[in-house]
């Protein structure tokens, strides 16, 4: 196998050594074997006084038919370079060159801009949430309601009452012979109504009293 030029500009003989002859050259082979792409480059080399080669349509290619051409060359060393992808189709339009001697060449041609595919991607990392975890939540504290808490309630002292006395029952005391009261018709006033019981009743008062307003001033 013949190949001249870089990758992009490969240039391939058409038969290698052999060249475009009728020698049993298996040319369809040849092609399949390799991988052309737009900007190679072939080279048909033979006799051109029984040979020659013709560019034709794949329906002409299947029966050997070089009645249409699209294009006819004969110069025995004709180099062709591919402007565009696609099939194209060669024949030899010398009697039984095609039929019987298989002279004939299908060629495959991909584009230059193909690229091998990529490699397999692995699983992509998950996005972060741009969330900070949250802090642990502590109870809020409801809204004042303009009230200040009441202590705790103990048990309410009363101010000391002032302890009621009772009377104390007395005896009566023995009758005496009182004097005969002055009737009003004799113009004296007794003042003997004034007894020392009264007088004991008015002092219990006073003294209940003030032991109240006492204990009430230091409590």
């Amino acid at each position: 196998m013949a190949v001249l030029g870089g990758s992009m500009g490969a240039v391939y003989n058409v038969g290698d050594s052999a060249g475009w002859t009728n020698t049993g050259v298996d040319y369809q082979g040849w092609a399949d074997a390799h991988t052309f792409k737009v900007g190679n480059e072939i080279v048909f080399t033979y006799d051109n006084g029984d040979n020659d080669v013709v560019q034709v349509s794949e329906e002409d290619y299947n029966a050997c038919n070089s009645d249409n051409p699209i294009e006819t060359y004969k110069s025995g060393n004709d180099m062709l370079e591919f402007a565009d992808a696609g099939t194209y189709y060669f024949i030899c339009s010398y009697p039984n060159k095609c039929l019987n001697d298989n002279q004939k060449v299908k060629i495959e041609v991909v584009s230059s801009t193909d690229t091998p595919p990529s490699p397999p991607l692995g699983p992509s990392p998950s996005p972060s949430s741009g969330l900070s975890p949250s802090p642990p939540s502590e109870p809020t504290p409801s809204p004042s309601s303009g009230l200040s808490p009441s202590p705790p309630s103990g048990p309410t002292s009363s101010p000391p009452s002032c302890p009621k006395r009772k009377p104390k029952s007395k005896s009566k005391p023995p009758a005496v012979n009182d004097p005969p009261a002055s009737s009003p018709s004799d113009g004296v006033v007794d003042t003997s109504a004034a007894s020392p019981l009264s007088f004991n009743k008015h002092l219990a008062g006073l003294l209940v009293l003030a032991s109240c307003a006492l204990a009430l001033y230091l409590h």
